[in-house]
């Protein structure tokens, strides 16, 4: 056999065995993902070449949490695709204990973790088959080593991945997204969760401060005539503390009925539902304006409530005061998502259309994102809005502007901000035979400190400034 033709065989394997590892390296990083239930969850793995060997656990919407645990150039990326309520409740129900829920979640990832490696496995045999099968001077036994080739080489991999492998690297893991104000947070976080127990324990005697300083107020700054009281609350981002605080000001203020400018969960998934169930327990009637943190899923929850009216486009009238509330646009999609400005242009356009084709003007429309509403105060007597967090009152000859600000101190948000951010919310007073709105009262909580603020705002029809008649600490 000539020298030529020995280096052509040895180039063609050489050739057969390279495209072996590529093609199977491929194959592995584009067809490898795959999705598990386990236990009420839905995970995601996969893996991808890398310069060094990390895990990351991403956890959608939130953001990534990573750490450097194996000595493989190899990425594994774990992602938190779904959650099954339904089912969590049912293993816990059948679940004596915290140790054999734990024993069953790492049973079931390990048959989970399993499959994803078989699966793996049998794309890197297919790929260095493949890959074999491409090379020059093709050959049945060249197709056979590429796939023995192919699965050596991921095996190896994964087998060097395993051993090296350091479970206790997320111990000091990194944060990316919403996670990352985690670090610095832990602790703080720690805190305030405890100071939301110790508010929900003590919320009926803040209340009561609140009640007991308002009637104060009602005598140094009256209301004439008989009125209905509206609670306007927005932005409650899922805080079980605002549903408790709304509650109590329903009891003792005596409300009417309550209006909610959205954003009434942070990222509009099932589980979120279950934070405020309890808005079915308030006796008056909930009128509710999807805000941009909505989903399709959160809005068709709120219709099915007992008490709820969601409003969207269509005028009401709830306890003889006519009403119109519009949806945010990024409510109507699956997930929670940002609007650009063109859709909100459309948007406002559309309000504005409606607003001219009702029968009878409405005394409140209600929307989310002041954006929407920009240059609509003297259109409607009562705008009522959210969004930004922040309280506020524009009141212009009569015509007000009332933004609730936060009523669940913006959720999650409340832990990147070392202050902490207040519960607020509105009291609308309505009079019943002039149908006109008569004063605003702004309330804020500040639950670290128990400290709350009370602010009396009389609308005389003129340019009114606002009257701050009193703070009372605790």
């Amino acid at each position: 056999m000539s020298t030529e033709t020995l280096k052509k065989i040895f180039s063609s394997w050489a050739a057969a065995l390279i495209l072996a590892v590529v093609v199977s390296t491929i194959a592995v990083g584009m067809f490898g993902y795959s999705s598990y239930d386990v236990d009420g969850a839905r995970l995601g793995f996969g893996i991808a070449p890398a310069r060094h060997g990390i895990t990351e656990l991403s956890i959608p919407p939130f953001g990534e949490i990573t750490a450097s645990t194996h000595k493989t150039p190899v990425a594994i990326n774990i992602v938190l695709e779904k959650i099954y309520p339904n089912e969590m409740s049912q293993i816990a129900d059948k679940i004596d204990g915290s140790k054999d829920l734990v024993q069953k979640i790492e049973l079931e990832g390990k048959k989970a973790i399993k499959q994803f490696i078989i699966r793996l496995i049998v794309l890197a045999t297919a790929g260095g088959a493949m890959g074999a099968a491409l090379s020059p001077r093709r050959r049945i036994y060249k197709v056979v080593a590429g796939a023995l080739l192919g699965t050596v080489f991921i095996g190896g991999i994964l087998f060097t991945t395993y051993n090296s492998y350091n479970i206790y690297a997320f111990k000091q893991p990194k944060y990316s997204g919403v996670l990352a104000a985690a670090p610095w947070a832990t602790e703080d976080i720690a805190k305030r969760l405890a100071d939301v127990k110790t508010f929900r324990r003590e919320i009926l005697d803040v209340a009561r401060n609140v009640n007991s300083f308002y009637s104060k107020i009602d005598a140094w700054q009256p209301i004439q005539g008989n009125t209905i009281k509206v609670l306007h609350v927005s932005d409650i981002h899922n805080n079980p503390v605002a549903i408790d605080l709304i509650k109590q000001v329903v009891k003792d203020f005596h409300i009417d009925l309550v209006i909610d400018t959205g954003d009434i969960t942070d990222f509009g998934t099932p589980v979120e539902t279950r934070l405020i169930e309890g808005i079915s327990n308030l006796p008056v009637p909930y009128i509710f304006i999807p805000g941009n943190h909505e989903s399709l899923e959160t809005v068709a929850f709120m219709r099915g409530v007992k008490n709820v009216t969601v409003l969207d486009g269509k005028a009401v009238d709830v306890k003889g005061i006519t009403m119109i509330g519009f949806a945010d646009p990024a409510s109507s999609k699956p997930e929670p998502a940002p609007v650009d400005n063109n859709v909100m242009a459309a948007f406002r356009a559309q309000i504005i259309s409606q607003l001219k084709a009702v029968h009878e003007k409405p005394l409140i429309l209600a929307v989310h994102n002041p954006r929407a509403v920009k240059g609509l105060l003297g259109q409607v007597p009562v705008i009522l809005v959210g969004h930004t967090h922040k309280a506020g009152l524009i009141e212009k000859g009569g015509f007000v502007e009332n933004n609730a600000g936060t009523t669940g101190a913006a959720g999650l948000r409340t832990f990147q901000n070392e202050a902490g951010i207040p519960y607020t919310l509105s009291i609308l007073h309505i009079d019943r035979k002039q149908k006109k709105l008569v004063a605003i009262d702004s309330l804020e909580v500040t639950g670290t400190e128990r400290e709350f603020r009370f602010e009396r705002n009389l609308i005389k029809g003129k340019t009114a400034s606002g009257n701050e008649l009193g703070t009372l600490s605790r």
